[in-house]
């Protein structure tokens, strides 16, 4: 991974990397999930040929670099082995497979870097993310401040836009993009805004909207359901703590008889 990465920082700070050398089109494609995505790399001024091309994506959020398979890579016939446009495909794109596409190539001298390829993948239907939010009071008592949280996960989206509905206003808030390893690598959306503790008694209502690959999704987070459910859990705890108690200081004074 990180050979590869110099390799590619080298391939942009070389005065040889230049888009008229080798030329990358179409420069973005747009596709629903399932389609297919075809992508071509011309070798101008490149004495090379298409065997030595390396395909390369960059994650549209986390930066990191991925190495496109051979599988999506047709194999050349001996009449194609010295050909000068090569080709890339993505078969049954996912929204996973979003992301900024570049060809690589060398000539034994130098290295070459294509001008990249943007490629975006809609969601084909209304698959709804994982959305939570949750309402956090200041420790500190001079803070009268609610800070509330919107995480977004489940999503591979390169365009995702998240804002909230405060009341009769929208508040964009603040965005972190979080990279959970993990056998599947994913990314979530921390977003975040403040209101008064006076407004998040009064509003009652706040609405986290979550838009991307043309749906829309939202959750809401009640004011009276924190309180709803958090007295009944209070109360209960308690009843449980009292009557654990009686039963143990009745156990304690049979068993004080009995002795």
């Amino acid at each position: 991974m990180y050979d590869l990465l110099f390799l590619v920082l080298f391939c942009l700070i070389s005065p040889k990397a230049m888009a008229e050398t080798v030329y990358q089109f179409p420069p973005s494609v747009k596709v629903r999930s399932g389609e297919r995505v075809t992508m071509h790399c011309q070798l101008n001024e490149v004495q090379s040929f298409c065997h030595t091309v390396a395909w390369v994506r960059v994650h549209p959020v986390s930066g990191m670099i991925d190495i496109l398979q051979d599988s999506n890579i047709p194999r050349q016939t001996k009449e194609q082995v010295e050909t000068t446009v090569c080709q890339a495909s993505i078969y049954n794109a996912t929204v996973q497979d979003s992301g900024t596409y570049y060809c690589i190539t060398t000539d034994r001298e130098h290295m070459y870097l294509g001008n990249g390829t943007a490629v975006t993948v809609q969601a084909g239907s209304a698959v709804m993310p994982s959305i939570d939010i949750m309402a956090f009071a200041s420790s500190n008592k001079r803070d009268s401040t609610v800070t509330l949280q919107c995480t977004v996960g489940e999503f591979a989206s390169s365009r995702v836009y998240v804002h909230w509905l405060i009341g009769s206003r929208k508040e964009n808030g603040q965005t972190l993009f979080v990279w959970e390893e993990g056998e599947e690598n994913s990314v979530k959306i921390h977003n975040y805004v403040a209101v008064s503790a006076e407004e998040w008694r009064t509003e009652g209502a706040y609405t986290c909207v979550v838009s991307f690959g043309g749906w829309m999704f939202n959750k809401t987070l009640h004011y009276y359901a924190i309180q709803d459910t958090c007295y009944p859990l209070v109360s209960v705890t308690r009843i449980f703590a009292l009557v654990t108690a009686l039963l143990f200081l009745t156990t304690s004074l049979i068993l004080a008889r009995c002795i």
